[in-house]
């Protein structure tokens, strides 16, 4: 787990927003998987991929592609946007996904 934080802690401003936003991504995917009480293993059927892909996702080891997201969104019933609704985008960082020198 040190190695971990340490790792992260290299990390650039712009690449722990996309981690971030990946971890937000797949918890969203968890929690509204269980709302409607559906297995990895269900909704991996629902959406043509291995249940280990699901988890994957949901653990942010992988992010999926746009036809997938559509996918998994259309087997949840919801709108794909609500896949992201829990992603926070940083006001402080520059175009480049950086703090401006002197912050």
């Amino acid at each position: 787990m040190v190695g971990t934080a340490l790792a992260y802690e290299n990390l650039t401003m712009k690449e722990k927003h996309i981690e971030d936003a990946a971890k937000a991504f797949g918890t969203q995917l968890r929690n509204l998987r269980l709302e409607v009480d559906l297995s990895q293993e269900e909704l991996a059927f629902r959406t043509g991929v291995s249940p280990n892909h699901i988890g994957y996702i949901e653990r942010a080891e992988r992010n999926p592609k746009l036809d997938l997201i559509n996918k998994i969104a259309f087997a949840l019933r919801v709108q794909p946007a609500t896949l992201f609704t829990t992603i926070e985008v940083p006001s402080d960082l520059d175009e480049h996904g950086e703090r401006p020198t002197g912050q």
